[in-house]
């Protein structure tokens, strides 16, 4: 996929800074740049990843996953290219060149097949902080969800079921009736249960992608998971004490549920994941898919025991002003804002019902919750935009940094002065990805979040 060929890939990122003046946009050319990890892999045989795949076991120990909070300090990311996702190079490009700023570089995993197209493809930039991992197994863009990387190096791989197996699906749809209807009963707004399920990691096996940067980084142990948890719909991070906690969506645990002895219910399937992944059952906390198939579409984790999460309502008050000024001189098509302006009411009255869920639910847990204009659905007068699905940490230097999808100006702005201005967790930085990416990455309800893994 072309984009913008006659500017960088640099120049396609937009970054604002906190100062002393306030939120400001700098120019990402004139960042300094750090020295990134060297990394050193082994290569990984087809043969090698299915004997290991053979030997996997549920029963070893762990400790708690990488955070997803700002307060990880990323050694690399992981990433996948895939030729059948045209954009996939172009984020694995930028991230790199992220990483030249905020001391971080990036692992590609790519088939073995398409390994040297893709490495002649990446340009002279991103090269230099990009190392390659030839994956003969399963794959595909979306390593966030493909398993976890413990603190200590260990590496935990969901569930593998058959891989035409319907049963995820399956297992989702019955989980949400039940939970629907029990709301109804108690007099709460009923959600719709009309949105995307979990599965693609199985049906895909792209487990086995996570046993290979396992094999070819030499970790310490690589543990297969009773549960079932794609890592889009488990956010990790830690406490103000310190202590580890992990937000799980109650699709993961009714699915989980399902793997478990008849009769499990979802404190049982808590307790499992919680095992699995190195916590204890009271540090799961349950949580109500916010609309979406994965908890981390509409939320994410801030500082120490802070949650961002969407608010459609502020969505909502964003996207009239701009439909009213989108149409403000389209005298010959007018008419059409009235049904504009009807359809993202009744979308956000939607959405903001299981927004509202999830906020009570995260409030229980004893977490502080922002509620932010993170996530834009398509109108007239805007495109798609997700901003949550982020990516951060501290650096070297103790700066705080973002990395999001990359939207229409005025809303990349928006939701900068809010995350650099108004949460306080010392963000000190964000880098909005090209902005032409976008679309093509969200039509596969996915961000930059999904794209990538941090290891430490």
């Amino acid at each position: 996929m072309k984009i913008w060929p006659f500017s960088s890939q640099a120049q396609r990122i937009t970054t604002y800074e906190r100062s002393q003046k306030g939120v400001e946009r700098v120019d990402f050319e004139k960042l300094a740049t750090q020295d990134q990890l060297q990394l050193s892999l082994a290569p990984v045989t087809s043969d090698q990843l299915q004997e290991k795949l053979k030997q996997l076991k549920s029963d070893q120990a762990v400790s708690p996953p990488v955070a997803r909070d700002v307060t990880v300090n990323p050694g690399s990311v992981l990433m996948g290219y895939d030729s059948q996702d045209p954009v996939s190079l172009d984020y694995i490009a930028q991230v790199a060149l992220v990483g030249k700023v905020e001391g971080f570089s990036v692992l590609a995993a790519a088939r073995p097949e398409e390994l040297g197209k893709a490495q002649r493809k990446l340009s002279s930039q991103a090269a230099d902080n990009t190392t390659w991992l030839a994956n003969p197994g399963g794959h595909d863009s979306w390593v966030e969800d493909h398993g976890e990387f413990s603190q200590t190096g260990e590496v935990v791989i969901p569930a593998i079921l058959p891989a035409d197996s319907d049963d995820i699906e399956d297992w989702v749809i019955r989980g949400r009736r039940d939970r629907y209807h029990v709301m109804a009963e108690q007099g709460q707004p009923r959600p719709r249960a009309d949105y995307a399920m979990l599965g693609l990691v199985n049906r895909r096996q792209a487990q086995e992608g996570m046993v290979n940067v396992a094999l070819a980084s030499g970790a310490s142990q690589v543990k297969l998971a009773v549960s079932y948890v794609e890592g889009g719909n488990m956010l990790t991070g830690q406490r103000a004490d310190g202590s580890p906690f992990a937000l799980v969506g109650k699709d993961s645990l009714a699915v989980t549920g399902r793997l478990l002895p008849k009769g499990a219910d979802e404190a049982a399937a808590r307790a499992q994941v919680a095992k699995d992944y190195g916590l204890q059952p009271e540090q799961v906390v349950a949580v109500e898919q916010p609309g979406d198939f994965h908890i981390d579409m509409a939320m994410s984790l801030a500082g120490p025991g802070q949650v961002m999460l969407n608010d459609s309502r502020k969505v909502l008050d964003l996207q009239k002003g701009w439909l009213n000024q989108h149409y403000a001189n389209r005298w010959l098509h007018k008419d059409e804002l009235p049904g504009e302006l009807e359809a993202v009411q009744k979308r956000a009255e939607r959405q903001a019902v299981y927004e509202d869920v999830a906020e009570k639910e995260l409030r229980a847990a004893g977490l502080e919750v922002f509620r932010v204009a993170g996530c834009f659905p398509k109108t007239g007068a805007n495109p798609e935009m997700n901003f949550l699905n982020l990516r951060q940490g501290t650096n070297e230097q103790g700066e705080i940094f973002a990395i999001a999808l990359g939207g229409e100006e005025r809303a990349e702005k928006a939701f900068a002065e809010t995350l650099l201005g108004e949460i306080p967790s010392g963000y000190h930085r964000i880098h909005f990805l090209d902005r032409k990416l976008t679309a093509e990455t969200l039509r596969f309800k996915g961000g930059i979040k999904c794209r990538t893994k941090i290891r430490l």
